[in-house]
Formats: structure tokens, C-alpha cells, sequence
């Protein structure tokens, strides 16, 4: 790094200050298991790829056969587009298609599906053709979407997106359901659609996927919906708190308010010891964390105070990188020995966690994913 590239150390004060409210410090959280099972259910979710000219679908296949048999209970795929991190997964019901023919237990879903950008009448025609495949394994997060350049795709439904994915998603709900919809054709009339194939499931699960804004979780819970969330923005104690916003509003909507599932995606690495772990994720993570800053610079508009407090010290910044890195280990991910991890996914479980989505695909090899994964399974078993 060069000498204009240094910090001293006021500002590398000023810059953990920032940092933490892009990653909390939140290792006061309680540890206590709740009853029953002590650790969450485990799944796999896929979101970032690997670089053009390798085969990210290979280990997907590989992954997806290994988890299906050691009780594993979902495998995600995400929905992305126009970057190269990530840019292998521009189309989940795809993905899970093939996914359906090498596998025959877990939960295919999508995580998540950007509503905005797609008809209803079309997602719930893709989908109900992986439900038949898989026997009725199908399940769906749905997202307002993010990034402005996402929209290319659909211009017209950016800024009142999240309305929009409202009244998609009902009407998503809807048709899997069997009941018509009416849509204008070419002539000018008024056609009655229900769409085709029809799925094994008479009502389709769905996930509202959302991160730090506790009106999202309030919403979740008011409209019988599961969530997905990762630790963006926002750190562990502030996920226990949004948690029982989400299960308060569900009860006050007269649902039971256990049955809400709590799904987070966590980076996972597991090695035989914390040392092993982390020393194999250091470069692929801190490669992911430059990417992620990366997109969010570039999302939407320079006015997020934590976009400028990234943009002020650049991405290329090793002891910026350095930094988040250490936080983002100790408090945002499922990386070290599979005693630690046990540890880890016990806190998460007491705060009311139901499902710990393990996002595996960020530059681990696929060998070491795979005993990561075998190492994981053992958790799972030791619950049984």
C-alpha cells in the first residue's frame, strides 16, 4: 500500500466510529439456547459466484446433491444481474429447475426474487413448473430490488417499487392459487388469464426479504409473511430487536406469532480450528467485502451516509479492508471451528432465529466447501 494510502490514527479512529454502523460490535447478545433444538435449522444459499471463465454451476450441482442427503432442510438461489460477483444467477427458477432433477428432499427456493422487474403471471408460470418438478418443494423470497441498473429491465417500476412489489405479490399469491387475473391484450379487450402448469402446493410459502428497516419487519409480520435477512447494516442485538417486532406484529394480526420463520443468511466456513477458518477465508471474503462496497457506491445515490463514509476512504484501502473483515468475523458470520460455529448458531437460535441460510460461494474453493459442509453436518446430527 502506498504512503498517500496510510492513515493516521485519527482518522483511523474517525473510520472505526463509521464502521460501526455498517457492522455492529454486538458481543454482549445473549447465549442462552432456546428449548428444543439448540441450533436453528441449516441451509445453503448461493449469491455470489465465481468469476467469469470458472463454472459456478458445478459446485452449485455438487453442493446442492451433498446437502439434499445430510439434512439440510433449503438450498437458495439468488436473483442478480449486470455484475460480474454474482452475475451467474440472473434467474432462480432456472437454477432450481435443474436443482429439482438432483435432489429430492430440500426446499428449492428463491432467495430472492426482484418482484418489480417481472410479471406475476409469469413468475407464478416459472415457479409452478419447478413446484411439479420437485413434488411441491417450492418456496419464494420476494425483494422490491436495489440497484438503479437493475431497472433497466423494468425503468418504470423503481421508484414505487416497493408499492409495486405489494400488489405483485398478492397478485402472485393469486394465481398460484388458481384465480383469474384480467389483462389487456393487443385488441384492446379484457382477457381472463389463470395460469398453467397448476402447482402441487394449493398455497405458495413466501419470504419477504429485508435487512435493517424494522417498518419492513412490522409489515412481514402484519401480512403472514416468513423473512429473510442478513446482517446488513445492522448488527445481532438489532436483529433480536426487529425478531420481536415481527413476532408482535404477526400476534397482533392474530397469527401465531412462533410460526413466522426467521430465516438469516451468514457467511460459512467451518475448518478444525478458528486459526484454519479464518486464514482460508481472508482473501475470498476480503475480496467479497471490496465487491460489496463496491455495488452499494454505485447503487442508487450519494446521499446514504454510510455509502459516503465508504466512498471517503475508497475500496482499495487494505487497513479499511483489513478492518471490516475482523468485525465482520467476530460478529456477522458462521466462520471457524465447528465449536464455535455450534456456539455461534445457539446465540442466533435464543434471539428467535429459525433458519441459518449459509451463503458458501464466495471464493472458497469447492473442495473446501464441500468439507466445510461435512463439518456443518455434523451439527445437524448431533440435533437428531
Amino acid at each position: 500500500m502506498s504512503e498517500a494510502a496510510k492513515f493516521s490514527p485519527s482518522q483511523m479512529a474517525a473510520l472505526r466510529s463509521r464502521l460501526k454502523t455498517l457492522l455492529p460490535d454486538d458481543s454482549s447478545a445473549s447465549t442462552q439456547a432456546a428449548p428444543g433444538k439448540t441450533i436453528p435449522e441449516l441451509g445453503v444459499i448461493f449469491f455470489s459466484g465465481l468469476s467469469i471463465g470458472q463454472n459456478p454451476y458445478e459446485l452449485l450441482l455438487e453442493v446442492a446433491k451433498f446437502v439434499d442427503e445430510s439434512g439440510f432442510n433449503a438450498i437458495w438461489t439468488p436473483e442478480r444481474h449486470f455484475t460480474e460477483v454474482g452475475g451467474a444467477y440472473p434467474n432462480p427458477s432456472v437454477l432450481a429447475a435443474a436443482l429439482a432433477t438432483v435432489t429430492r428432499h430440500v426446499r428449492l427456493r428463491a432467495g430472492s426474487i426482484n418482484l418489480p422487474l417481472h410479471d406475476p403471471m409469469r413468475v407464478a408460470e416459472e415457479w409452478a413448473v419447478v413446484d411439479n418438478l420437485s413434488g411441491g418443494r417450492v418456496d419464494l423470497a420476494l425483494a422490491p430490488g436495489w440497484h438503479v441498473r437493475d431497472f433497466v429491465l423494468k425503468s418504470e417500476n423503481f421508484t414505487a417499487r416497493f408499492d409495486i412489489m405489494n400488489d405483485y405479490r398478492r397478485e402472485l399469491s393469486s394465481l398460484w392459487e388458481g384465480v383469474e387475473c384480467s389483462r389487456i391484450d393487443a385488441n384492446g379487450h379484457t382477457q381472463k388469464i389463470v395460469t398453467y402448469p397448476r402447482p402441487v402446493q394449493r398455497q405458495l410459502p413466501l419470504w419477504l426479504t429485508t435487512s435493517q428497516k424494522e417498518e419492513a419487519w412490522r409489515f412481514a409480520g402484519d401480512n403472514g409473511l416468513n423473512v429473510l435477512t442478513a446482517l446488513i447494516n445492522f448488527g445481532p442485538k438489532d436483529l433480536e430487536k426487529r425478531i420481536r417486532i415481527y413476532r408482535e406484529a404477526r400476534a397482533a394480526a392474530g397469527l401465531d406469532p412462533a410460526k413466522g420463520v426467521v430465516s438469516l443468511m451468514l457467511h460459512t466456513y467451518l475448518d478444525q480450528s478458528d486459526d484454519a477458518a479464518i486464514e482460508t477465508v481472508r482473501a475470498p471474503l476480503s475480496d467479497y467485502l471490496k465487491s460489496f462496497v463496491g455495488q452499494h457506491q454505485t447503487a442508487n445515490t450519494d446521499k446514504d451516509a454510510k455509502v459516503n463514509a465508504i466512498s471517503a476512504v475508497g475500496t482499495d484501502s487494505d487497513d479499511f479492508v483489513d478492518m471490516v473483515f475482523s468485525r465482520y468475523i467476530n460478529t456477522s458470520s458462521l466462520i471457524g471451528s465447528p465449536e464455535r460455529a455450534a456456539t455461534i448458531l445457539k446465540t442466533f437460535k435464543s434471539m428467535g432465529v429459525d433458519e441459518v441460510a449459509c451463503l458458501v460461494d464466495f471464493g472458497v474453493t469447492g473442495s473446501d466447501t464441500l468439507n466445510s459442509l461435512r463439518l456443518l453436518s455434523s451439527l445437524i446430527r448431533e440435533q437428531q
